[in-house]
């Protein structure tokens, strides 16, 4: 009895292991090409192996595209743990801050996943609906954790508001590359306007 709990255990344990390391590749691709249309079929052949066999790992086109959106999430998250630091920021000081980083090498492919999700979800598509409600969640909450604290009576919303903007400002320039230029400054200016000057005697 025991050798063949132990059989299962290990077939168990390999399993899982090849869960991981095929999320974690279909992860990169996701990030280096885009979510596409996300075919069983296509990232089989990608990966050396059959759809049927991709499916024996993740069950379901459904549950493999979670799976690497959690992965993908995991890594923009230890990303952001380094911009997570120092001194809360005005709303401009974070927009500038924030859109520069999202232009960055390393943050921009992530951008890329995010919006696109968040896209999707708004169409409806399952499973990205559910995953962009959670993604829109956490996106305001990092915002929120960034940002100096509201003055009493302020009215709340600068999260969405932000995050409205970074949105907005990825799917243009997605769309047309350098069409945003100069964005980044402009906004910052209006988000903190300079104090009025005193008048003249």
């Amino acid at each position: 009895m025991k050798p063949s709990t132990d059989r299962t255990r290990t077939a168990r344990g390999d399993k899982a292991a090849r869960h991981t390391a095929l999320t974690a590749e279909i992860a990169t691709i996701v990030l280096h090409e885009g979510l596409g249309d996300m075919s069983v079929r296509a990232l089989a052949a990608r990966l050396g192996t059959s759809d049927r066999m991709l499916l024996y790992y993740f069950t379901t086109r459904e549950q493999m595209i979670l799976a690497v959106l959690h992965e993908i999430s995991d890594r923009l998250s230890h990303l952001l743990a380094g911009h997570s630091t120092g001194p809360r920021l005005s709303p401009g000081q974070f927009l500038t801050r924030v859109l520069a980083l999202a232009h960055e090498a390393d943050v921009a492919p992530f951008m890329q996943v995010w919006t696109d999700v968040i896209a999707r979800g708004a169409r409806g598509m399952q499973p990205y609906d559910s995953v962009a409600r959670d993604v829109v969640r956490a996106w305001m909450a990092w915002i929120d954790s960034r940002l100096t604290p509201l003055p009493t009576g302020a009215q709340p919303g600068r999260a969405a508001a932000i995050l409205s903007i970074v949105e907005g400002i990825s799917l243009l320039e997605a769309a047309s590359p350098g069409s945003t230029t100069g964005v980044a400054a402009y906004l910052a200016a209006l988000s903190d306007p300079a104090p009025p000057r005193p008048d003249s005697p």
